[in-house]
């Protein structure tokens, strides 16, 4: 005899059964501290300087269960994105990233887990629940609110190039000795790929969707001189380089029917380097200056689709 429970909805896709464990809604994850940044290039302050900036907040959560984090923007305009997670013991911590450098408006982190993973509710007797067929382990719990999906599917990898600059930044040299002067925007405000989608709203929407998309990328000016005394003799060396570079993460954003999948650099820095030989027409020792160097190989990596989900916030407030 067959036995068990199902449920499907309107579209005939399967909502409830005895087979798959639905998520529940545990609370929100508590809020710590933050940290803002790079709105700028570090030490630098010339051309071409701005940068989108970012804040990461640190939150925690207490449970027994692997928790599935949704993002509930309190400023859509901005990206958000789960950089880490991770756990000790039973005390469970996202590092989240937000476009910006603004530690204002932080968004609510609303935390799911499997029901078995959740305290019974105290005086709560009535309700539905759904056991596998071993008896013991729930799919399901109406006491506990379950998560209810409103949208989702699967979100288009971003441009590889993060960059709002036409290509990628490269290298060049035969600039002047000293040269520092950045002609590439390392911004990423037009650099995203939109994903229609009717659930996606800048009122109650919230959102789960991971990645491990990162980029890296360089720009890099050789300057030169020649220092020659009388009738060409004595000639004196002097060389220098210049090097702007952007670390970036990948990022998403909720707008009015649509879920946008871009970028926002996560760190950045600026370094300078010049030097001279010894000699020249009146002699002397040579010299050079430099600070700052880049800790990372230009490159894009993991870059590939991902799996989200979109929910109403407001049905566990």
């Amino acid at each position: 005899m067959a036995y068990g429970f199902e449920a499907k909805n309107d579209n005939g896709k399967v909502i409830i059964n005895d087979t798959i464990e639905n998520l529940h809604f545990i609370g929100k994850a508590t809020r710590g501290s933050n940290n803002a940044a790079y709105g700028d290039f570090p030490g630098y302050g010339g051309s071409n300087d701005a940068l989108d900036g970012r804040v990461i907040h640190y939150y925690t959560i207490t449970c027994s269960g692997t928790p599935v984090a949704f993002i509930k923007p309190a400023d859509y305009s901005r990206w958000h994105g789960i950089i880490k997670q991770s756990v000790s013991g039973t005390t469970w911590s996202f590092d989240v990233m937000v476009s910006g450098t603004s530690t204002s408006n932080p968004p609510d982190i609303y935390c799911f887990v499997n029901a078995d993973d959740i305290p019974v509710p105290s005086g709560e007797t009535y309700g539905m629940q759904v056991f596998k067929s071993n008896g013991s382990t729930k799919t399901f719990d109406s006491r506990r609110q379950p998560l209810a999906i409103t949208g989702g599917g699967t979100a288009s990898a971003p441009p590889s190039d993060p960059t709002n600059s036409s290509g990628t930044p490269g290298t060049s040299s035969g600039h002047s000795w000293n040269y520092s002067s950045n002609d590439h925007d390392f911004r990423s405000s037009n650099r995203y790929t939109a994903h229609s989608d009717s659930a996606a709203n800048t009122s109650n929407a919230m959102f789960a969707c991971s990645s491990l998309a990162q980029a890296v990328y360089k720009r890099q000016q050789h300057g030169y001189k020649e220092s020659c005394g009388f009738l060409g003799c004595c000639c004196q060396d002097h060389h220098s380089t210049a090097a702007w570079w952007v670390m970036y993460r990948q990022m998403f954003r909720l707008r009015s029917g649509n879920f946008d999948s871009g970028w926002t650099n996560y760190a950045a820095g600026y370094s300078f380097s010049s030097s001279f030989e010894s000699g020249g027409w009146f002699g002397g020792g040579g010299g050079s200056y430099s600070t700052g160097t880049m800790p990372y190989t230009a490159k894009t990596i993991n870059l590939q689709s991902n799996a989200y989900i979109i929910a109403d916030s407001s049905r566990y407030d």
